[in-house]
Parts: C-alpha cells; sequence; structure tokens
C-alpha cells in the first residue's frame, strides 16, 4: 500500500514514459535516414526493416498502455479537479489519436511496400518526422498541465492517482 508519494513521482512516471516514445522514433528516424541516403543496403537493409517494424509494433503497445494510463488515471483526475484543463485535456487526448494514426500508417507502408522503401523513403521519413514532433508537443503539452495540475493536489489525491495507476497495471 502507498502511504506517501511526492508530485515529483507522479512526473517522474510520465517523463520517463515520454523519454522512451521520444527515443523510439528519433532510432527510426535515424534509420530510415539511413536508408534515404544508402548507407544501408542489402542485408543491413533488410535487419534495419525487421528492426523498424518491430520498433513501430514495441512503439504502438507502448503508447496504447502509456496513453490509456494517462486518460483513465490522470486525465480524469485532473479534469474532474480543475475543469480549467478541459480544454488542454481534451486536445492531449486528440494528439493521442493522431499519434496512433500516424504510427499505425508507418507500420502499414513498412508491411505493404517493403520492397519500395527506396524510393519512398523521402515519404517515410517526413511521416516519421511527423510523428516525432508530434510526441515531442505532445509531451511538452503534458509535462505543462502535469506540473501544474499535479502541483495542486494533496497528497492524499497523489497517493489515489498512483494507486489507481498501479491498478490498470
Amino acid at each position: 500500500m502507498v502511504d506517501h508519494i511526492e508530485r515529483s513521482d507522479l512526473i517522474e512516471w510520465a517523463h520517463h514514459e515520454h523519454l522512451h516514445l521520444s527515443r523510439l522514433f528519433d532510432d527510426l528516424r535515424v534509420t530510415f535516414n539511413r536508408i534515404a541516403l544508402g548507407e544501408l543496403e542489402g542485408a543491413a537493409r533488410e535487419d534495419a526493416l525487421d528492426q523498424a517494424v518491430e520498433d513501430l509494433e514495441v512503439a504502438l503497445d507502448d503508447m496504447l498502455e502509456h496513453f490509456n494510463e494517462e486518460e483513465e488515471v490522470y486525465f480524469l483526475a485532473i479534469e474532474q479537479r480543475f475543469p480549467e484543463y478541459s480544454e488542454q485535456i481534451t486536445a492531449l487526448k486528440d494528439a493521442h489519436e493522431d499519434i496512433c494514426t500516424k504510427t499505425q500508417t508507418l507500420q502499414r507502408h513498412l508491411r505493404s511496400q517493403r520492397d519500395q522503401i527506396a524510393t519512398m523513403s523521402a515519404a517515410l521519413i517526413a511521416l516519421i518526422n511527423e510523428v516525432a514532433v508530434a510526441v515531442e508537443r505532445h509531451n511538452a503539452g503534458e509535462h505543462e498541465v502535469f506540473d501544474l495540475a499535479l502541483a495542486r493536489l494533496s497528497e492524499d489525491d497523489r497517493i489515489e492517482l498512483m494507486v489507481r495507476k498501479k491498478s490498470l497495471g
């Protein structure tokens, strides 16, 4: 049972998750830039593409879990206690949808058009960059809301949030 939790513990959880997602998309960006520049060919390119497909699956799974925790625990609690954040929360939820949709689009492209990756690498890089930028903007928006709202929560409310978060798995 949790009997004490600092606001910084809640913020640290979000920050850790956001860094993980940002790194995944940064790695994907590097991979596709290397393919576009012709630095990866043959078996090395195939291995990189296999890893990219796997990374996108991990990213999507991790995002869905993370976004679910945010929406069902943090966003809900913040919106209930501080209705003045409702517009920002709605925008953050919309960003979740947008990021997931773009990630699924990347997955489809990699699976269905793998043999044309070299010719479509510019489009893939643009889409990966869009997702990476969307993740970064989303992270900044969340940190702003979390920093302001979580600072206003009582310790009992912070404990309740962490218990609810842990109950999701």
